[in-house]
């Protein structure tokens, strides 16, 4: 949990503006910098092939949506191992055994390897494109997965500034590639989607150069390493279900109301391979991008003010506080928690209200359909809600409380589904509707789970069993991790 929080709480030592600023800035390179140097990439490969190519929409779009597609998909099987591997690697290095970390990464880069190559079978079986096309989808999937989990292990070594580096010169890479196909783009009509296969080939160049940058910041970061028991972690799937389901539905949830809008009114396909709806997709893309500020705040007042307060709590605890000094540790915690999520909800709000309410001005130099402003209203707030579950889950699990955080990951997904169902017929009457419903009902959830367990936290921290043995152990996981470590060719 420290993580940033040493370089924020030195910062926010200096009492200036500047180092505040600093804080912020540094606080948003982590939590937007690597998301938004990839959107404003895509943003300007599409910009440079007006300027240098003639390129058609369909083209254009092909490009686009293999990117999305692989970004989209990616994080759903990122999701499945994501907290399941952090639980892991929090306990390794609390226990001092951080030689293991570097097994872990090759085993969960293995099975992500597996699965993200099974899911692009699946795509490849119903693809209509030429085969080096679908090559190339899959080279730019696998190196976005790859990207996630080294994403993971390196801000658990708390090395993030080798992660903006790599995604920075990645996107320089892409850029320069692009420029230079610009001016030789006689050499790239040869074939059927030959223009949008390079610009894929381009990008794909780019992310495969941050892969490997960040692959050298691994290997500079764990200095003792070992490769036994790669999937040793694998037992956490069995010790921890409910992270898997957070991680995974959560995930999902976030992109399940696209998927079912894909096939209502206005949904369209690409080349009989990509479905995609053109209008409600542009306005959850941009709705997300209101919620960067959430994500900065959040990440500055949990680091600073609430851990401390959260280490206090727990130090006194687990060393033998006196039950004074614990009731008192425990308010301090509640009221800073509180009001660091009074903080961001009230500048969220207010920045996501400012949004809807002048978003017809913002847009209109960019000629966007009034369907995707009217559409955005709703996925703007939406998105807002989708932030706070976000938020509010990771704070249930600061304090432990996985069922919680499973049970909010499990109601954001079904009724993100369910409703998406119901209002598909509506059809754009309905559309965004799903997606600011289930996230806010989610949200107002977490928040009354949250709410509840604060209340009773000193009863959890001592009276909460945290064993299993009344349980039937489960070990189907664990049998599977210590058969593939036994199989030296996996």
């Amino acid at each position: 949990m420290a993580g940033i929080g040493f370089r924020l709480q030195k910062l926010f030592q200096e009492d200036y503006f500047s180092s505040r600023f600093k804080a912020y800035v540094f606080a948003g390179l982590v939590t937007a910098g690597p998301w938004l140097i990839v959107i404003v990439t895509i943003t300007l490969i599409q910009w440079l092939t007006t300027q240098f190519i003639d390129i058609s929409r369909q083209e254009n779009e092909l490009f686009t949506l293999s990117v999305a597609y692989c970004f989209i998909f990616s994080q759903v099987i990122f999701g499945i191992q994501q907290l399941v591997v952090t639980r892991y690697l929090a306990d390794l290095i609390f226990e001092n055994r951080s030689k293991e970390i570097f097994a872990t990464f090759i085993g969960m880069t293995k099975l992500t390897l597996a699965i993200a190559s099974v899911s692009w079978l699946l795509f490849l079986w119903f693809s209509e494109l030429p085969f080096h096309f679908n090559v190339l989808i899959l080279a730019l999937l696998v190196t976005i997965n790859l990207i996630w989990v080294m994403f993971l292990f390196l801000s658990a070594a708390k090395f993030y500034q080798a992660v903006a580096y790599s995604f920075l010169s990645g996107a320089v890479i892409s850029i320069a590639l692009i420029v230079w196909m610009g001016f030789n783009v006689q050499m790239f009509t040869f074939a059927e989607h030959s223009l949008s296969f390079f610009l894929l080939l381009g990008f794909t160049s780019g992310m495969i150069v941050t892969l490997f940058g960040l692959l050298l910041s691994m290997l500079m970061t764990f200095g003792e390493k070992t490769v036994e028991g790669q999937f040793s972690y694998l037992s956490y799937f069995d010790k921890y279900p409910s992270l898997f389901w957070t991680g995974f539905l959560y995930n999902a949830g976030v992109w399940v109301c696209n998927w079912v809008i894909w096939f209502g009114p206005g949904g369209s396909s690409l080349f009989d391979t990509f479905l995609y709806h053109r209008i409600y997709d542009t306005a959850v893309f941009l709705s997300y991008l209101t919620i960067i500020p959430a994500l900065i705040i959040f990440v500055v007042s949990v680091e600073t003010r609430f851990y401390e307060r959260y280490r206090i709590f727990y130090g006194n605890v687990n060393e033998g506080g006196t039950l004074d000094e614990i009731r008192k540790a425990k308010e301090k915690m509640q009221r800073v928690l509180r009001q660091e999520l009074e903080r961001l909800f009230r500048s969220q709000g207010v920045f996501s209200l400012f949004v809807i309410l002048f978003i017809g001005y913002l847009t209109a130099f960019l000629s966007f359909d009034d369907e995707i402003i009217s559409i955005f209203r709703f996925t703007a707030v939406g998105a807002f809600s989708n932030a706070m579950v976000l938020i509010v889950t990771l704070i249930l699990l600061y304090f432990e409380d996985r069922r919680g955080a499973m049970y909010t990951s499990i109601m954001f997904f079904s009724l993100n589904l369910i409703l998406s169902l119901v209002f598909l017929p509506l059809g754009y009457e309905g559309y965004g509707l799903s997606f600011s419903i289930g996230s806010t009902a989610s949200f107002l959830f977490a928040m009354v789970r949250l709410a509840v367990f604060i209340d009773q936290v000193d009863y959890h921290a001592f009276c909460r069993p945290h064993d299993r043995s009344h349980k039937q152990e489960r070990l189907m996981f664990s049998k599977v991790g210590r058969w593939l470590n036994d199989r030296r060719f996996i």
